[in-house]
């Protein structure tokens, strides 16, 4: 009778052999889950001892068919091995699926996450959920659903968000934000039960909150989904089972292991909110949280070291398998001792070595008890030993392929065929399964495969330089080339993936010119608004390199100065500014006075000064930055004209326009030059000079610039960039100017919606929209459509940029042009002291507000809803 095939024997780490005393505790913690807060369990040790193997016995015996008093039980399975920690929400999906498949509805959840989907990541693919009863419509067939819709079916089987919640009190506002969403029309009940939940996206006004502020909210929707669940089941409590766990530290954006990250983040917040829930914890280390006050007693004596086995259990596995002759379960099991003699527990991870080792021997009737020996002391060498002893067995082609692969994280059948072709393996194609069934593989549920981590380091750590470098050097152009793409919007989740696996390779060849790498290689991602899997890599090279490099190394900086931008692109300036101020102490300290770099530093923070509304602060930066660039470069280089960009810009958001207007033309001349008329940086500055001009109120000659900037803008980036939305602002200003509301209307409407996709419903640019379709529908006497926009532009002007922003005054006396006399004459104050402070007393936005301010003090009525009479100035929103 032949051996068993390797594809049928159980594995030792993955199986479970008796272990009565982490059963002892789960069983314990599992009857005494309290009704109104989360317990937490944790059993760590090190790779291989069978952790795993615990987990599926636990799920197995609260799971159906298993132990029968479990069933008050409701269990979910988060497996974090072959995941990969792009997007700190997806840790929150996966563990929503997990409860879904256990039969719990999540419904605020799921629309929560739709809406931070929409509002963060445009057109981004939506996750895939299990039992799903939401999805994103395509096109505009009201059948289509993308394909995490299918699930739909039948076009009878859906209908469209927008017309589901005209019934529904207090849910109107998902209209407007998943009005191209459907939903299962039995589910329409959702709506109702969730909408307390889901006002916690929305401040007081209505107004969505900025993307980073839904993202840190999506644990507390999830739940309140569980809470909801546990509620309505008093005598049913939840279990969350969490395996491999140190992967969230590892290669969740922490760099240093244990470092707070934003997937660690994500976990604490989501059991510090829910009730009825036991969440246990399998990984290598001690969970890091008992550091932390707020969760020290609920750890104190529940983190529990998983030992080796007993040699009885090692014995029992083996014969189960069965190894029939006794004497050679003795010796297999003596060879996977963690350490030498016989008082050492068995190694699970090494038993599962010996058995394939077993399997190999007995196939050429070679298998004898000393053929099991392990001659080494340590547990690190006894693992090597026999690592490489199994991997003999499978012959030189085969283990030659191994070792290749092992130098990478994560490889799929792609990688596997490269590896074969690149280094002349010479191993069948099928021999990818054979991989994929080994015990120290692990298949993730994309496909890709992992070594175990010990072995996996246990084999790069015997390859000679030679064959570790040129295995990266391999894997790595193998995965850039997937990740590469011609334009951003051909980037799809498969691209984003290979981008990380070869990020980790590019890692490996070493700290110097990772940066310089890493900056080329994601800026697909930063330009499709990808920001989350951007930030992740941009935060975790900063760690990195501060670990590899000096602190003050000038790949640092970079560092900080790209995290700093995805931050302040996705309107977070209270987040990014400590890294530009950081990045330019560390280059003054560094560097010469006038140093080109400093210039770069300097004009990074005077920007986020400037958006802050902080001119004062702004100005000098940009000063210094100007006067760098013209000293070091010349007054016609390209780096100049941002300069003059920068400065211009401020100059005209201080109402300056005499000395801007120089600025401006000086900067469009210099860009001609340098990269010709269609260049998208000679759009930047036709688009700031039509500003300008449109400010001056020299319309005529705006109009062709903006012309030519929208024109050139949709060809570099398409019709849907942010930077078309700023264009489109300009333009849509000059034809009211000229008296052409009804071309003016669509252009506005169209601005608002790209703002809203690409950049979030609550970014700062989209209250330039915001008021620019307000004051146009205000002008049309449209005054009730235009109020809302109105009170949500002033809601998020003060949530993300403060109450002493000048785009705050702005939206202030818009407003108040729509009140009565007693309603708007404070907010008319709000907005003076706001820009005689910011601004100054003759600029021009404070002439406005102060001529709207004496007109409702003298008892003239701004606004009259009977009549229709319209006096009151909106204010002209500054180019962004």
């Amino acid at each position: 009778m032949p051996p068993p095939r390797l594809s049928d024997l159980p594995h030792a780490n993955r199986i479970f052999v008796d272990r009565e005393e982490p059963q002892r505790v789960f069983e314990t913690a599992a009857f005494a889950i309290p009704a109104d807060r989360a317990a937490l369990r944790v059993f760590y040790g090190i790779g291989g001892q069978g952790k795993t193997a615990l987990c599926r016995e636990l799920i197995r015996k609260t799971g159906p068919g298993g132990d029968p008093s479990y069933g008050f039980l409701r269990c979910a399975l988060l497996d974090l091995h072959g995941r990969p920690k792009t997007d700190p929400d997806l840790l929150l999906v996966w563990i929503r699926n997990g409860f879904a498949e256990a039969g719990i509805d999540l419904p605020a959840f799921d629309l929560a996450l739709a809406l931070a989907w929409e509002a963060s990541r445009g057109e981004a693919p939506f996750p895939t959920l299990t039992k799903p009863w939401l999805a994103r419509a395509t096109g505009t067939a009201r059948n289509a659903v993308d394909e995490g819709g299918n699930w739909l079916g039948s076009d009878t089987a859906k209908e469209m968000i927008g017309e589901a919640v005209g019934e529904i009190p207090g849910v109107g506002f998902l209209a407007r934000r998943l009005g191209n969403w459907a939903i299962d029309r039995g589910k329409r009940a959702y709506l109702d039960r969730t909408r307390d939940s889901l006002k916690r996206l929305y401040d007081d006004t209505g107004a969505l909150r900025p993307p980073h502020e839904l993202s840190a909210l999506l644990p507390w929707m999830l739940a309140q989904d569980l809470n909801h669940y546990v509620a309505r089941h008093p005598d049913e409590r939840l279990v969350l089972f969490i395996d491999e766990y140190e992967r969230v530290f590892e290669q969740g954006g922490a760099g240093a292991r244990w470092v707070e990250n934003p997937f660690d983040r994500h976990m604490r917040a989501l059991l510090g909110e829910t009730n009825g829930l036991l969440a246990v914890f399998f990984s290598r280390e001690r969970l890091p949280w008992e550091a932390n006050s707020d969760w020290r007693d609920d750890l104190a004596g529940h983190q529990h070291l998983l030992g080796g086995l007993a040699d009885a259990d090692a014995d029992a596995f083996l014969a189960a398998i069965p190894i029939e002759d006794a004497a050679i379960r003795a010796a297999i099991i003596d060879g996977a001792r963690e350490r030498a003699g016989a008082e050492a527990p068995v190694y699970p991870l090494m038993l599962d070595l010996q058995v394939e080792h077993w399997r190999n021997l007995s196939a050429k009737g070679q298998a004898a008890p000393e053929r099991f020996t392990v001659e080494a002391e340590t547990s690190d060498d006894r693992c090597i030993k026999m690592i490489k002893q199994v991997l003999r067995d499978y012959g030189d082609p085969l283990q030659t392929t191994i070792e290749r692969l092992s130098v990478a994280q994560r490889f799929d059948r792609a990688a596997f065929a490269c590896v074969v072709k690149t280094f002349g393996t010479a191993v069948p194609q099928d021999s990818f399964e054979r991989i994929a069934d080994l015990s120290f593989v692990t298949r993730a549920p994309d496909g890709f495969l992992s070594l175990h981590d010990v072995v996996a380091v246990a084999i790069r750590s015997q390859l000679d330089e030679d064959k570790r470098r040129t295995s990266i050097d391999a894997l790595l152009d193998h995965y850039t080339a997937r990740a590469r793409v011609e334009s951003h919007f051909d980037l799809t989740d498969a691209h984003v993936l290979a981008l990380f696996e070869a990020a980790s390779l590019r890692w490996a060849q070493g700290a110097e010119g990772y940066v310089t790498w890493l900056f080329e290689i994601v800026e697909p991602l930063q330009i499709s608004a990808r920001y989350a899997e951007a930030t992740a890599l941009w935060r975790n090279a900063l760690t990195l390199i501060e670990t590899a490099l000096y602190s003050n190394h000038p790949d640092t900086i970079k560092s900080l100065n790209n995290l700093a931008f995805l931050l302040n692109v996705q309107g977070d300036y209270a987040g990014a500014r400590p890294f530009y101020e950081r990045a330019l102490a560390m280059r003054e300290e560094a560097l010469e006075p006038n140093h080109l770099d400093t210039a770069l530093s300097l004009n990074n923070l005077a920007g986020l000064l400037r958006d802050q509304g902080d001119y004062a602060g702004a100005k000098p930066l940009c000063e210094r930055a100007l006067a760098i660039h013209e000293m070091v470069l010349g007054p016609n280089h390209p780096d100049t004209a941002i300069s003059l960009n920068n400065l211009a810009d401020l100059l005209n958001n201080q109402g300056d326009y005499a000395r801007a207007k120089p600025l401006y033309e000086r900067a469009l001349a210099i860009q001609e030059m340098a990269f010709g008329p269609d260049h998208p940086g000679t759009a930047i500055s036709l688009n700031n000079l039509a500003g300008l001009l449109s400010n001056q109120g020299d319309y005529a000659g705006a109009k062709p610039l903006c012309e030519r900037a929208l024109i050139i803008t949709e060809e570099a980036f398409g019709p849907n960039h942010p930077q078309v939305a700023r264009i489109l602002n300009n333009f849509a200003g000059l034809l009211i100017a000229q008296g052409d509301c009804a071309g003016a209307k669509p252009l506005y409407e169209r601005a608002l919606l790209i703002t809203e996709e690409s950049l979030g419903p609550s970014h700062p640019n989209t209250v330039t929209s915001l008021n620019n379709l307000a004051k146009l529908l205000s002008a049309q006497r449209e005054y009730e459509k235009a109020k809302p926009l109105y009170e949500r532009a002033l809601a998020i002007a003060e949530k993300t940029l403060g109450h002493d922003h000048p785009n705050t005054a702005t939206s202030l006396n818009n407003l108040a042009g729509l009140l009565d006399n007693a309603g708007a004459e404070p907010l008319y104050k709000r907005a003076l002291a706001i820009c005689e402070k910011a601004l100054g007393l003759n600029h021009p936005t404070t002439r406005i507000v102060r001529e709207n301010l004496e007109s409702v003090l003298s008892g003239r009525p701004i606004i009259s809803f009977a009549t229709g009479s319209y006096t009151f100035k909106p204010l002209p929103q500054p180019p962004r």
